[in-house]
Parts: C-alpha cells; structure tokens; sequence
C-alpha cells in the first residue's frame, strides 16, 4: 500500500529567505527554530485558499524534532507554504506570506513556554499593510493565481486519466 505523503521538506532558499527577514524585523526570533515544510496540496478556509500557516509545536513534535532540529528541545514552530504558491510566484510574494507568518508569532522569555501565537490585528497586521502599499491586494492576486493553478491540475486530471 501506497500512503499519499501531503508535506515534503522546503528548499533551503526559504530558510534564506525567512533567515533575512527575522534578521530585518524579527531579531526576538533570532534563536527560535522553525521547521519549514511544503504542503503539497490545496488547503482552504472557507472560499480563501490558504498560502501559508504556522503552528506553534506540541511537546511530542518538539521531542520528534529533537535530531534535526539540533537543539535539545526541537523546533518551535512550523511554518507550512502551499508549493503550488512557491513554484508560482517571485520573491516580493514570497518574502509577503513567510514575513506574514512570522507575525503570528510572539515570543515572550520570562514565560515557562516562551513561544506563543498571535491573532492578526485585522484582516491582515497593520505592520504588513504599511510594508505592501505598493501591492495592497497582493494576497487576492496570490490567492487567484494559486487557486487557478490548482483547478487546471485538477481540468487535466480528469482530461487525462491514469496519469
């Protein structure tokens, strides 16, 4: 039996890429370790597809990730990024949605679990909307490219059947 494997490993440009910007505007990250993974099949919420999401790790992930991780206690947080947006976009989105995700995080050291999540402050965080004035609705353009990318895999699925 065959099992149907929906993440793989993301190539390490993005870890450079994330690396840049907790070095620009996340330096309370700088000792964080975040496992970023590709997700290789359409997620959704609601009609909006989802880009990218990061989580925060439970004990048994953190002890899981012990090896790789290379720290004692294992990653952080996970970072999920839809490939179809990655094969499909330029770095200026990229950068967008991993810079996105970093803001869901909040790391407070005086706690006994240091590594929180946060809510946006509105659709979006008031900080990424002062960054993207040059392409404010970057995400809906995003989003439309992603999602019509996944329905013409879909179209020539059903066209061609058995591949």
């Amino acid at each position: 039996m065959e099992i149907d494997i929906r993440f793989e490993d993301a190539p390490e440009y993005a870890y450079e890429l994330m690396r840049n910007l907790i070095a620009q505007h996340f330096k309370e990250l700088g000792d964080c370790k975040i496992l970023i993974l590709m997700d290789l099949k359409e997620r959704k919420t609601g009609d909006m597809i989802t880009l990218g999401r990061i989580t925060k790790t439970n004990d048994l992930t953190r002890h899981l990730t012990i090896d790789e991780s290379g720290s004692d206690s294992g990653y952080d947080y996970i970072m999920y990024l839809d490939k179809m947006m990655w094969g499909n976009t330029d770095d200026a989105d990229r950068i967008r949605i991993i810079r996105h995700e970093l803001r869901h995080t909040h790391v407070n050291i005086e706690s006994k679990n240091p590594y929180k999540l946060r809510p946006h402050t509105i659709e979006d965080f008031h900080s990424e909307v002062n960054l993207n004035t040059d392409d404010p609705r970057w995400r809906d353009r995003v989003g439309v490219l992603v999602a019509t990318k996944y329905e013409s895999l879909k179209n020539s699925q059903q066209k061609l059947p058995g591949m």
